[in-house]
């Protein structure tokens, strides 16, 4: 800046500022001084990092509402002298920020497209089917307007925002897109190539929906019996169970891309030859030991279905003899697809037989002690509905109900045992009799 003579002033001199512009002349234009305004002594936290002027609303400022950030004041004897200089106030209050306890605010500030591109670039997108951009560009440009995903648009940038620090949770977004993409293209004609992509990416949702139900099964890694959710009362205790129902409906609405999937082997590995498992055609009862259908309601003359036990115990009973590898480890975990929300409302409300039959099948699931994800959490609830049961005084119940428990009990107490051979010759339909005893 150079000063310019002034006629009107002599003691106050005009300033012109130079600009320069590659291949043109500099421009001169009149500086303008800043008009002073009060400075901000009692701003929020987020503000004060941003060095933006904060108009100290309560319980949170404009910008904080704005942004959709927390807004946290610091306490009267936090905040520093104003005598000091303006760099060392600035340095103690982005040290006071950043041990406070609250996340920063302006981690939850809306990402720019920028952003956003670079960050879904640091990946790359397969091979085949839809990229990750043109997903995010989806997301951006389709999910305000559709149908019952109000809710989560409201808080969309806040969902991606923080996926750029979690890059599973990015992930799983992308494949609700994919998804919804998908449903907005299955019946166009003119669309078969973004169909057959839209087809493609049905894995990433299956493989995201497998992630979090390892999760849900290993977060809670305390091995005491006392701290599961057979014992306490918390109204989410079976979230984890309920995150695993939610696979089977997602299998069988992608069940028309199995055939070009490339999980084809787990599908296939989740089924016999006879389709014991999965199959259309209803299965008998015949290997179900009698206490066990007597606990359930059932007889081997039972042919609904439908009934909240039958497949359940069904099942069990087709694992008691399977030999436990890598293989037939997606058939122990077809239990998950014969449970229902009726099943899960019976284990909120403390239902015996409905403890018993989870029991056995985490008691199975101790059979695969070498996977890590998953032993911990059986071995401690399978112990929890052992001594949930024991409390209870289920053995020492009269008659006939006591002579069922008893039975029941010995074989929840081995279902941790690899399956013998011998076993299998013992199973049979037992007489009318023997239902009596």
């Amino acid at each position: 800046m150079s000063p310019a003579l002034s006629s009107s002033s002599k003691t106050e001199p005009a300033y012109q500022v130079l600009s320069f512009q590659p291949h043109q002349d500099a421009e001169a234009r009149r500086y303008i001084k800043r008009k002073s305004h009060p400075k901000s002594r009692g701003g929020c936290v987020g503000c004060k990092l941003s060095r933006v002027k904060c108009d100290e609303g309560k319980p949170s400022c404009a910008r904080c509402l704005r942004c959709n950030a927390e807004c946290q004041y610091m306490s009267l004897d936090q905040r520093k002298p104003a005598r000091k200089s303006a760099s060392l106030k600035w340095a103690q209050e982005k040290d006071a920020a950043v041990f406070s306890p609250c996340a920063p605010p302006f981690a939850f500030a809306q990402p720019s497209a920028v952003t956003l591109a670079n960050t879904c670039l640091q990946s790359r997108s397969p091979a085949r089917g839809v990229s990750r951009v043109s997903l995010l560009h989806h997301i951006s440009q389709n999910f305000n307007a559709a149908h019952s995903l109000d809710t989560v648009c409201a808080q969309l940038p806040f969902v991606v925002s923080l996926g750029m620090s979690r890059p599973y949770l990015l992930d799983v977004t992308l494949a609700v897109a994919a998804c919804h993409l998908r449903h907005m293209y299955q019946t166009s004609t003119a669309a078969s190539d973004t169909i057959s992509a839209c087809r493609e990416s049905s894995d990433s949702v299956l493989v995201s929906a497998m992630m979090f139900n390892l999760l849900s099964f290993t977060l809670d890694d305390n091995d005491d019996p006392a701290r599961s959710w057979v014992f306490n009362q918390v109204p989410n205790r079976l979230a984890w169970f309920s995150m695993s129902m939610g696979l089977a409906p997602l299998l069988i609405n992608t069940k028309q891309f199995h055939e070009r999937s490339r999980l084809r082997h787990i599908f296939d590995a989740s089924d016999d030859e006879e389709r014991t498992y999965h199959g259309d055609d209803p299965k008998p009862l015949s290997k179900v030991s009698p206490h066990w259908l007597r606990l359930c309601g059932l007889d081997y003359a039972s042919d609904d279905p439908e009934h909240v036990f039958y497949e359940p115990v069904r099942v069990l009973a087709e694992l008691l003899t399977t030999p436990v590898n890598n293989q037939s480890f997606f058939l122990y975990m077809a239990f998950f697809g014969k449970v229902g929300a009726e099943f899960r409302s019976l284990l909120e409300h403390d239902s015996e037989p409905a403890m018993w039959i989870l029991g056995y099948w985490l008691g199975l699931l101790c059979r695969f002690d070498h996977i890590w994800w998953l032993s911990a959490r059986a071995r401690r609830d399978y112990r929890a509905i052992c001594i949930w049961l024991d409390k209870r005084k289920v053995r020492r119940r009269p008659g006939a109900e006591g002579l069922m428990w008893r039975r029941l009990l010995v074989d929840l107490e081995g279902a941790t045992q690899q399956p013998l051979e011998a076993a299998i010759s013992s199973l049979h339909k037992p007489d009318p009799f023997e239902l009596l005893d």
